[in-house]
Protein backbone atom coordinates (compact mmCIF):
# COMPACT_ATOMS: atom_id res chain seq x y z
CA UNK A 1 0.00 0.00 0.00
CA UNK A 2 1.37 3.13 -1.01
CA UNK A 3 0.59 6.54 0.98
CA UNK A 4 0.13 9.80 -1.56
CA UNK A 5 -0.79 12.15 1.30
CA UNK A 6 2.57 13.99 2.19
CA UNK A 7 3.57 14.19 -1.61
CA UNK A 8 0.00 15.69 -2.24
CA UNK A 9 0.08 18.47 0.35
CA UNK A 10 3.63 18.81 -0.72
CA UNK A 11 2.05 19.91 -4.13
CA UNK A 12 -0.55 21.92 -2.53
CA UNK A 13 2.37 24.42 -0.51
CA UNK A 14 4.97 24.69 -3.47
CA UNK A 15 1.35 26.16 -5.48
CA UNK A 16 0.78 28.05 -2.50
CA UNK A 17 4.21 29.58 -2.11
CA UNK A 18 4.49 30.02 -5.81
CA UNK A 19 1.16 32.15 -5.95
CA UNK A 20 0.73 33.20 -2.48
CA UNK A 21 1.56 37.01 -3.26
CA UNK A 22 -1.20 36.83 -5.82
CA UNK A 23 -3.64 34.84 -4.13
CA UNK A 24 -2.86 37.68 -1.14
CA UNK A 25 -3.49 40.71 -3.69
CA UNK A 26 -6.82 38.87 -4.61
CA UNK A 27 -8.07 38.45 -1.30
CA UNK A 28 -6.94 42.44 -0.27
CA UNK A 29 -8.61 43.06 -3.27
CA UNK A 30 -12.00 41.05 -2.58
CA UNK A 31 -12.00 42.59 0.93
CA UNK A 32 -11.54 46.12 0.05
CA UNK A 33 -14.68 45.72 -2.72
CA UNK A 34 -16.77 44.39 -0.42
CA UNK A 35 -15.76 46.84 2.33
CA UNK A 36 -16.75 49.51 -0.74
CA UNK A 37 -20.08 47.99 -1.64
CA UNK A 38 -21.19 47.47 1.96
CA UNK A 39 -19.50 49.64 3.97
CA UNK A 40 -18.63 53.47 2.14
CA UNK A 41 -20.88 53.25 -0.94
CA UNK A 42 -24.49 53.28 1.18
CA UNK A 43 -22.48 55.76 3.31
CA UNK A 44 -21.91 57.70 0.43
CA UNK A 45 -24.75 57.52 -1.06
CA UNK A 46 -26.45 59.14 2.15
CA UNK A 47 -23.97 61.67 2.94
CA UNK A 48 -24.59 62.59 -0.89
CA UNK A 49 -28.27 62.56 -0.90
CA UNK A 50 -28.33 65.06 2.70
CA UNK A 51 -26.52 67.25 0.34
CA UNK A 52 -28.43 67.74 -2.10
CA UNK A 53 -31.62 67.73 0.32
CA UNK A 54 -29.46 70.52 2.05
CA UNK A 55 -28.59 72.14 -1.59
CA UNK A 56 -32.35 72.40 -2.30
CA UNK A 57 -33.26 73.61 0.89
CA UNK A 58 -30.92 76.49 0.57
CA UNK A 59 -32.14 77.48 -3.11
CA UNK A 60 -35.52 77.55 -1.49
CA UNK A 61 -34.84 79.69 1.05
CA UNK A 62 -32.66 82.06 -1.56
CA UNK A 63 -35.40 82.36 -4.15
CA UNK A 64 -37.87 82.92 -0.96
CA UNK A 65 -34.98 85.85 0.43
CA UNK A 66 -34.93 87.04 -3.02
CA UNK A 67 -38.51 87.19 -3.47
CA UNK A 68 -39.13 89.25 -0.28
CA UNK A 69 -36.23 91.75 -1.40
CA UNK A 70 -37.73 92.00 -4.98
CA UNK A 71 -41.42 93.15 -2.78
CA UNK A 72 -38.96 95.55 0.04
CA UNK A 73 -37.90 96.75 -2.84
CA UNK A 74 -41.10 97.40 -4.87
CA UNK A 75 -42.58 98.78 -1.33
CA UNK A 76 -39.69 101.02 -1.06
CA UNK A 77 -40.40 102.39 -4.67
CA UNK A 78 -44.31 102.77 -3.89
CA UNK A 79 -43.29 104.68 -0.27
CA UNK A 80 -40.89 107.10 -2.11
CA UNK A 81 -43.96 107.98 -4.52
CA UNK A 82 -45.79 109.14 -1.54
CA UNK A 83 -45.94 112.62 -0.44
CA UNK A 84 -44.96 114.06 2.88
CA UNK A 85 -48.78 115.26 3.47
CA UNK A 86 -49.99 112.09 2.94
CA UNK A 87 -47.75 110.57 5.02
CA UNK A 88 -48.34 113.14 7.62
CA UNK A 89 -52.23 111.93 7.78
CA UNK A 90 -50.92 108.71 8.04
CA UNK A 91 -48.92 109.55 11.39
CA UNK A 92 -52.43 111.12 12.71
CA UNK A 93 -54.23 107.90 12.18
CA UNK A 94 -51.44 105.46 13.83
CA UNK A 95 -48.79 107.69 15.40
CA UNK A 96 -46.03 106.07 16.96
CA UNK A 97 -45.98 105.78 20.46
CA UNK A 98 -48.43 108.04 21.22
CA UNK A 99 -48.85 109.23 24.87
CA UNK A 100 -51.94 108.42 26.47
CA UNK A 101 -52.45 112.23 27.80
CA UNK A 102 -52.23 113.49 24.24
CA UNK A 103 -55.36 110.99 23.41
CA UNK A 104 -57.03 112.31 26.80
CA UNK A 105 -56.60 116.23 25.74
CA UNK A 106 -58.04 114.62 22.09
CA UNK A 107 -61.39 113.21 23.40
CA UNK A 108 -61.64 115.98 26.06
CA UNK A 109 -61.99 118.55 22.92
CA UNK A 110 -64.44 115.81 21.41
CA UNK A 111 -66.63 115.47 24.35
CA UNK A 112 -66.70 119.04 25.77
CA UNK A 113 -67.70 120.12 22.22
CA UNK A 114 -70.68 117.68 22.82
CA UNK A 115 -71.71 119.21 25.82
CA UNK A 116 -71.03 116.34 27.87
CA UNK A 117 -69.42 115.98 31.48
CA UNK A 118 -66.15 113.97 31.52
CA UNK A 119 -67.05 112.70 34.92
CA UNK A 120 -64.00 109.54 34.69
CA UNK A 121 -61.48 108.85 32.31
CA UNK A 122 -59.38 105.63 32.64
CA UNK A 123 -56.19 104.55 30.06
CA UNK A 124 -54.74 101.75 29.61
CA UNK A 125 -51.55 101.03 27.41
CA UNK A 126 -51.17 98.10 26.45
CA UNK A 127 -47.35 97.22 24.88
CA UNK A 128 -48.66 94.35 22.62
CA UNK A 129 -51.66 93.49 20.65
CA UNK A 130 -53.41 89.47 21.60
CA UNK A 131 -52.20 86.99 18.46
CA UNK A 132 -53.86 87.22 15.54
CA UNK A 133 -55.02 90.95 16.13
CA UNK A 134 -51.84 92.58 14.24
CA UNK A 135 -48.65 92.64 14.27
CA UNK A 136 -45.93 92.96 17.48
CA UNK A 137 -45.42 96.56 15.97
CA UNK A 138 -48.77 97.52 16.54
CA UNK A 139 -49.80 99.16 20.22
CA UNK A 140 -53.20 99.56 21.58
CA UNK A 141 -54.73 101.76 24.30
CA UNK A 142 -57.66 101.04 25.93
CA UNK A 143 -59.80 104.21 27.00
CA UNK A 144 -63.13 103.79 29.14
CA UNK A 145 -65.06 107.36 29.82
CA UNK A 146 -67.74 107.88 31.94
CA UNK A 147 -70.08 110.79 30.59
CA UNK A 148 -73.04 112.35 31.91
CA UNK A 149 -75.86 114.73 30.78
CA UNK A 150 -75.62 112.01 27.69
CA UNK A 151 -79.22 111.97 25.90
CA UNK A 152 -79.79 109.41 23.12
CA UNK A 153 -79.38 111.95 20.38
CA UNK A 154 -75.95 112.93 21.92
CA UNK A 155 -75.03 109.42 22.29
CA UNK A 156 -75.55 109.02 17.92
CA UNK A 157 -74.14 112.87 17.55
CA UNK A 158 -70.69 111.20 19.71
CA UNK A 159 -70.77 108.25 18.21
CA UNK A 160 -70.23 109.58 14.48
CA UNK A 161 -67.96 112.43 15.75
CA UNK A 162 -65.60 109.31 17.18
CA UNK A 163 -66.08 107.24 13.66
CA UNK A 164 -65.41 110.28 11.25
CA UNK A 165 -62.17 111.18 13.77
CA UNK A 166 -58.87 111.09 12.13
CA UNK A 167 -57.86 109.24 14.96
CA UNK A 168 -57.82 105.55 14.49
CA UNK A 169 -60.59 104.45 17.30
CA UNK A 170 -61.92 101.40 18.00
CA UNK A 171 -65.28 101.16 19.86
CA UNK A 172 -65.56 98.59 22.21
CA UNK A 173 -68.48 98.57 24.36
CA UNK A 174 -71.01 101.34 24.93
CA UNK A 175 -73.44 101.29 28.32
CA UNK A 176 -76.09 103.63 27.88
CA UNK A 177 -78.70 104.50 30.58
CA UNK A 178 -80.92 106.59 29.46
CA UNK A 179 -82.59 107.48 33.14
CA UNK A 180 -79.21 108.38 34.52
CA UNK A 181 -78.19 110.51 31.30
CA UNK A 182 -74.85 108.30 31.77
CA UNK A 183 -73.04 106.16 29.54
CA UNK A 184 -69.77 104.53 30.09
CA UNK A 185 -67.63 104.00 26.53
CA UNK A 186 -65.19 101.61 26.05
CA UNK A 187 -63.25 101.95 22.96
CA UNK A 188 -59.43 100.88 21.67
CA UNK A 189 -56.63 103.42 20.04
CA UNK A 190 -53.81 102.27 17.69
CA UNK A 191 -50.25 103.45 17.67
CA UNK A 192 -47.39 102.20 15.57
CA UNK A 193 -44.10 101.24 18.07
CA UNK A 194 -41.01 101.96 16.82
CA UNK A 195 -37.94 99.02 17.05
Amino acid sequence: MIISGPKNNNKLNLFLNKYFSIFLVFLVIVILIGAYLLILRPKFQATLGVIEKNLEEQQKLYFGQQKKLVNLQAINAVYKQISAEDLKKFDNILPTDYPPEALFGELEEVIKQSGFILSNVNVNKEELLAEGEASASVGRMVINLSLGAVDYSGLKSLLKKLENNLRLLDIQDVAFSPADESLNLTMAAYYYKKK
